[in-house]
């Protein structure tokens, strides 16, 4: 019997005006009835992507910052926060070079280091309304994800260079050519999904995941019945056990059982 439903919320979720639609949050409810959760999986911090689920902001969970954070109800309910002296070390090689602009992820909220434009612009596109700090003296609590993204792109060897002196302390990856991204070493969509279903008595054969990107292939490990999109890269497709149009129509059936 399914128990738990995770989606990811990036090339998963079709957004209307930065909300989840209507017919989701129908969804969800109906679920909640039958006693099966519902859960989102992204890279976003917490604060960003809450409102978006309306009415239902309350009566889901939360995978935030690729897995380094899971928030159900407003209460954290696991974290897995980088070294904090990882986190010094990477903010001084990367303020080495005016073209890095780091963004941290707590538990909640993005941070920024300076008030630069262009990246509280691209902040801004994705829903992601960051809070400023003056200098590392100001960083507080845990650091869950740290995203770098270059004005330029990422080239091999500077991406190279922050692997050769982070890669065995920490997670480090790169979706696209503008962004790096770093969290604890044994952080991962699948982990936290695997998190939950320890808490809530929950196996992968009562699991159904969604994904499309390739930081959603650890959760594929996490479900027997593992759903990516048919728009999604022929590397994660493979990766999955079926394929789907969208996620509303799986949900249906889900419900009809």
């Amino acid at each position: 019997m399914i128990k738990l439903v995770i989606s990811s919320l990036e090339n998963v979720i079709e957004l209307e005006n930065n909300k989840v639609p209507e017919a989701l949050i129908e969804q969800i409810l109906a679920m909640k009835e039958k006693g099966i959760w519902f859960g989102v999986a992204t890279g976003k911090n917490y604060n960003a992507i809450k409102d978006m689920f309306g009415r239902v902001k309350d009566d889901i969970l939360y995978i935030c910052c690729d897995g380094g954070v899971v928030i159900y109800r407003d209460q954290v309910v696991t974290k897995n926060p980088i070294d904090r002296l990882v986190c010094l070390g990477v903010l001084d090689m990367i303020e080495e070079k005016s073209d890095f602009l780091p963004v941290l992820y707590d538990e909640r909220n993005a941070n920024l280091m300076s008030h630069n434009s262009y990246l509280q612009s691209k902040l801004n596109e994705a829903g992601i309304k960051p809070e400023i700090l003056e200098d590392t003296q100001a960083m507080r609590g845990n650091i869950n994800k740290i995203s770098i993204f270059s004005k330029k792109g990422w080239d091999e060897k500077s991406y190279n260079e922050l692997f050769a002196k982070w890669g065995e302390k920490a997670n480090i990856s790169a979706t696209n050519v503008e962004e790096a991204f770093i969290t604890a070493r044994s952080v991962s969509k699948g982990g936290a999904i695997g998190i939950i279903q320890d808490l809530y008595d929950i196996s992968p054969e009562d699991t159904v995941v969604f994904g499309a990107t390739f930081s959603d292939i650890s959760m594929f490990d996490y479900s027997y019945f593992s759903y990516a999109m048919m728009h999604a890269d022929a590397q994660v497709r493979n990766s999955a056990q079926h394929i789907a149009e969208n996620i509303n129509i799986i949900i249906e059936d889900i419900l009809r059982i």
